[in-house]
């Protein structure tokens, strides 16, 4: 079994710092060329090809990488290892599985990744460990692979997290649907094939429906999506666009009493919940990245208010909603996209638990960030270790 010999977590961070990555993939290379089988060189190469926005490249050496092992162990996690976690991971793009090397990044835990491929057993000779988890997106590219895992991890010797059924059900269709049966405000989403959609575009009674929100049914990130107003403006969309079908749903409008919007990123662990960021920008759908936080001084000082008033103000007003939340998605670690209306409601955009978490802003422009990202990985490394002990599937 090949180690990485960087990693996502440290090449993700050596981009972030503007370090020439062609320099380190230049001895990644090298590594490949002594050892034509060094499949954990490959990865790493794979990795770096998707952070320069190679994606299609990247997928080719992640391919090549699997067809000579599936098994791979992170060199960013457990120096000195207390606890053995076994990552079950799909053959995707990097942010298509939970980011573990970023969560245990210097930990006291071992992170060891088995990729599961549709169809086919898993490895024979996996590794020991203590804890299994299962990291794989909620797709329907995966629900194939999602239902196999469940069956064979039906008597899985160790206890497993987040198991492939209730991984399941994060599908978004049905998850809107169970969140809103669950009493939680979330924009209900709708299939609806290319020729549905221009029907609408087309039909004289259309403009009451909107504003609406669409975006290509493959594209997991939702800053993809479009905010249409009016039926001609979706005519203009999808003249623009060959997919077959689309994921459709009302906007909600939830710009503060200033106008702008505030993306809030929480983190549920064991059922408790955690503040990552709050994104403050003039666009209804921007990143984190897309409300450049560190051009503005005000809004970084508001998302450090935050992060001090989260538990006492924020979780104290969304305590039911929250309770609601942890028990519909069923898993004891997962993301929320959310935000608030004017009215002060919460209204979940998504549940993910493939979010990225990370530490890599810069500590000079958001000097309080490092305390919030370690209680946060701080957390999870304590409920692993809490799993692992309890001895039960989750």
């Amino acid at each position: 079994m090949n180690a990485l010999p960087i990693g996502l977590a440290k090449l993700t961070r050596l981009a972030f710092a503007g370090v020439d990555l062609s320099r380190v993939a230049g001895r990644l290379l090298g590594m490949c060329e002594r050892d034509p089988n060094h499949a954990g060189a490959l990865m790493d190469l794979a990795v770096i090809d998707q952070l320069e926005g190679n994606l299609a490249t990247g997928l080719k050496r992640q391919a090549m990488a699997l067809s000579k092992q599936r098994v791979f162990r992170s060199t960013c996690c457990g120096a000195n290892p207390r606890l053995r976690v076994l990552a079950f991971v799909a053959a995707a793009d990097i942010g298509a599985n939970t980011p573990l090397e970023f969560l245990l990044e210097g930990s006291d835990i071992a992170l060891t990744m088995v990729y599961v491929m549709p169809g086919r057993e898993l490895p024979t000779a996996l590794p020991d460990h203590d804890l299994a988890f299962v990291a794989i997106a909620a797709t329907s590219l995966n629900r194939r692979l999602l239902a196999e895992l469940e069956d064979l991890l039906a008597y899985w010797p160790t206890p497993v997290v987040n198991l492939p059924d209730r991984v399941s059900m994060l599908e978004p269709i049905a998850l809107a649907a169970n969140l809103t049966e669950a009493g939680l405000r979330t924009p209900i989403l709708r299939r609806m094939a290319h020729d549905e959609l221009r029907d609408v575009a087309e039909s004289s009674e259309a403009d009451g429906n909107f504003p609406i929100v669409v975006r290509a049914i493959e594209q997991r990130n939702e800053r993809g999506a479009e905010k249409i107003d009016t039926a001609l403006g979706l005519g203009l969309y999808l003249a623009k666009r060959s997919d077959r079908a689309y994921l459709v749903s009302p906007f909600v409008d939830c710009r503060g009493q200033d106008g702008l919007y505030r993306k809030i990123r929480l983190l549920f662990i064991d059922r408790r919940p955690y503040a990552c960021h709050l994104a403050v920008s003039e666009g209804w759908n921007g990143s984190y990245v897309d409300a450049r936080m560190e051009a503005d001084l005000r809004r970084r000082r508001e998302e450090e208010q935050f992060f001090a008033t989260f538990d006492s103000d924020f979780v104290t007003r969304h305590s039911d909603a929250f309770e609601a939340l942890v028990d519909c998605v069923g898993l004891t670690y997962f993301g929320v996209d959310c935000a608030e209306t004017k009215s002060g409601e919460l209204v979940v955009f998504k549940v993910d638990h493939t979010l990225l978490v990370h530490d890599m802003d810069p500590v000079d422009v958001f000097p309080y960030k490092p305390p919030q990202m370690r209680k946060i990985f701080d957390a999870f490394a304590s409920y692993l270790h809490r799993a692992a002990g309890e001895g039960e599937r989750r």
